[in-house]
């Protein structure tokens, strides 16, 4: 897959990271940011909405914090870079938090927390984007489906990790619904007119996770990105100012080790775990699992079944690379 974003402009290097980012999540059974989003990605970069050859910049830094201008960079490119500067901040100062300006969209979130925990630390990470769900109580777009990730080091896995969007359904859950050919879940999008929906092809704007809850987040999360940046997504969107796709991002990383021993802290979140998988289920003979931990059963199914994909994602792939004049591997 990487020879299919370097035909597209992007380095070696950076056409490697784009593509691990993304077979990483469909690994994982996250397939709605997977090998799904690349004919999207194909297409900003034509439009130049995505930068194939960005100069991803440091604008500002104080001994725990760093904002970077990502130049429209591909969202994987700049958040790697701001979670590897996050480590190193974290590393001198306790905490390192990055906030990262003209960015693109991100793939999963949970890969760079994920990066913060091999470093045996704690890992945030938080995306902001242009209108794209409904308001609670409107029926219209009003907040985006901005996801937020946190993992720790501990549990049976080796890490916990919650990852998840502010909405009830993350857009790309409503592509891959579209391209497996299944309905959507009650009250979780509704059409471009406002109307509730279970049809993927009709479904334009999810609804905010909890009601007022998801959209709170969504809203917080613009606050704790765009406006500490300067640069609001929301609101000139909402005013008719700007369009496009454009995102904002945050990374933090926590070094455990400033506040308590790393060891001691992730044998008490493996022993936590525990505790909480003892706990009686509701019906009998489900087990409880912790956040990520139904990912981790994926990765393992995978790396020795593959990577199912649905017909349409394979024929729109081989067109793609058909296209940049990449051969395609045959289909198992």
């Amino acid at each position: 897959m990487s020879r299919i974003f370097e035909r597209a402009g992007l380095a070696e290097e950076h056409a490697r990271t784009q593509a691990e980012i993304l077979i990483w999540a469909n690994l994982r059974g996250i397939d709605s940011h997977g090998v799904l989003r690349i004919p999207r990605y194909l297409e900003w970069l034509r439009e130049g909405r995505m930068n194939p050859t960005p100069k991803i910049k440091v604008t500002s830094e104080t001994a725990a914090t760093v904002i970077v201008d990502g130049d429209r960079a591909p969202g994987v490119l700049s958040m790697t870079f701001a979670m590897n500067r996050a480590i190193e901040k974290a590393r001198a100062a306790g905490i390192g938090l990055v906030l990262v300006s003209h960015t693109t969209h991100s793939g999963p979130v949970g890969y760079y927390t994920q990066m913060a925990v091999r470093a045996n630390m704690a890992g945030v990470a938080i995306m902001a984007s242009r209108p794209n769900m409904a308001y609670f109580g409107a029926k219209a777009a009003g907040v985006a489906t901005n996801p937020i990730a946190i993992a720790v080091p501990g549990g049976p896995d080796g890490s916990v990790m919650l990852d998840m969007a502010s909405s009830e359904l993350a857009i790309g859950k409503i592509k891959d619904a579209l391209a497996r050919g299944v309905a959507l879940p009650e009250s979780g999008a509704l059409t471009k007119d406002g109307v509730p929906t279970t049809d993927p092809a009709q479904a334009a704007i999810p609804m905010p996770l909890g009601g007022a809850k998801g959209s709170g987040l969504s809203l917080m999360f613009e606050a704790l990105t765009s406006l500490m940046l300067g640069r609001p997504l929301l609101e000139p969107a909402l005013e008719g100012r700007e369009r496009g796709h454009s995102q904002n991002g945050l990374a933090i990383a926590v070094n455990i080790n400033a506040f308590t021993d790393a060891e001691n802290y992730r044998e008490q979140m493996s022993a936590l775990g525990r505790a909480l998988k003892g706990l009686p289920p509701i019906e009998y003979g489900k087990e409880i699992l912790l956040p990520g931990e139904s990912e981790n059963r994926k990765l393992d199914a995978r790396r020795l079944t593959g990577i199912p994909l649905p017909n349409i994602v394979w024929s729109q792939l081989s067109a793609a690379a058909e296209a940049l004049e990449v051969p395609m591997p045959a289909r198992a």
